[in-house]
C-alpha cells in the first residue's frame, strides 16, 4: 500500500476490507507526516549498532529535503566515531544539538549504560513532534530508560534548559553549521551546557561543501571558541569507514573537531 499516492487509493477507500490491526501497523510505519513526502522506518546500521529510524529515506534530490527530515552523511560519520570510541560516552550525560531525525543521538544512547542520560534536541516541530519520538519509542521500548527529546534554540533560554536537564559531559553536533551567523549561538550554548569536568567535550563534524571557495565558517568557529575559552583539536577520520564511503559519493570533505574547556 502506498501513502504517497497510487492508483489503488483512487479507486477504493484506503484500507477498506483490511484487518484493522494490520492497517494500524502499516499506518504507524508508513503514513507520511506531510502529504507530499513519504516518511517511514528503515534500519540503519553503523557497525554492529542497528537503529530503526523514522524519517525520509529515499532521497533523489537533496535540494527538496529539509534539514531535519533525512539522514545526512555527517551523522553516519559521527556515529561511527562514537562506535569506535564507546568509552567516552558509556557512563556520562550526553546532549545532541540539531539532532534532525536522531541517528547520532540514538547510536550514542545505545552505547551508553543508561539511555535516559541522552537528550536529543532540535528546534524543528517536525523533528520534535513526529520523527524522533517515533524512533525513540521503536528503539527503546522500556519507558523507564529511554532517551529524551527536547526543544532547544541555540543561545535562547539556556538557564531554563540547564535547570531542567543539567550540564553534559559530551555534546554532539553533526553538520549543524551552515551559516556563520549561527556559530556564536552554537558555541554559546555549548559553553553554557558543557560540564566543568576536565574531560568534557563538544564533538562536532563539519561538512566542507564548497571546496573551490574559501570557507570562512571554521575560522569563525575557532575564533568564537577562543572567545568562550574553548580549545579545538582536529580529529583524524582516516580510519572511519563511514567517512571513506561518504568521500566516494560526495563532492565535499568532512572535518571532525573536539572542543574542550581551557585548563
Amino acid at each position: 500500500m502506498a501513502y504517497a499516492g497510487g492508483g489503488d487509493a483512487e479507486e477504493e477507500e484506503e484500507g477498506e476490507g483490511m484487518d484493522p490491526d494490520l492497517l494500524k501497523k502499516i499506518q504507524d510505519r508508513y503514513m507520511p507526516v506531510k502529504p507530499d513526502k513519504l516518511y517511514s522506518f528503515r534500519t540503519i546500521s553503523i557497525g554492529d549498532i542497528a537503529v530503526d529510524l523514522y524519517c525520509l529515506h529515499h532521497v533523489q534530490s537533496w535540494e527538496n529535503v529539509e534539514l531535519g527530515e533525512a539522514v545526512w552523511p555527517s551523522a553516519k560519520i559521527l556515529s561511527r566515531y562514537l562506535l569506535d570510541n564507546p568509552d567516552m560516552i558509556r557512563d556520562v550525560h550526553v546532549l545532541e544539538l540539531g539532532c534532525g531525525p536522531g541517528l547520532t543521538g540514538l547510536v550514542a544512547a545505545k552505547l551508553t549504560s543508561q539511555p535516559s542520560s541522552m537528550v536529543l534536541t532540535d528546534n524543528c516541530p517536525l523533528v520534535l513532534e513526529e520523527l524522533v519520538p517515533r524512533s525513540i519509542e521503536n528503539n527503546f521500548p522500556n519507558t523507564e530508560d529511554r532517551p529524551k527529546c527536547a526543544y532547544l534554540h541555540w543561545g535562547s533560554d539556556l538557564p531554563a534548559f540547564h535547570q531542567k536537564y543539567g550540564s553534559f559531559d559530551v555534546i554532539l553536533g553533526a553538520d549543524v553549521i551552515y551559516w556563520t551567523e549561527y556559530v556564536e549561538p552554537l558555541i554559546q550554548t555549548v559553553s553554557k551546557l558543557l560540564s566543568p569536568k576536565p574531560s568534557s567535550c563538544f564533538i562536532t563534524i563539519y561538512e566542507e561543501r564548497y571546496l573551490k571557495a574559501p570557507d570562512t565558517t571554521v575560522p569563525e568557529m575557532l575564533n568564537i571558541a577562543h572567545k568562550y575559552d574553548l580549545t579545538c583539536t582536529n580529529i583524524s577520520l582516516d580510519n572511519n569507514p563511514e567517512y571513506q564511503e561518504a568521500r566516494k559519493q560526495e563532492r565535499c570533505d568532512f572535518k571532525l573537531y573536539s572542543f574542550m574547556q581551557k585548563s
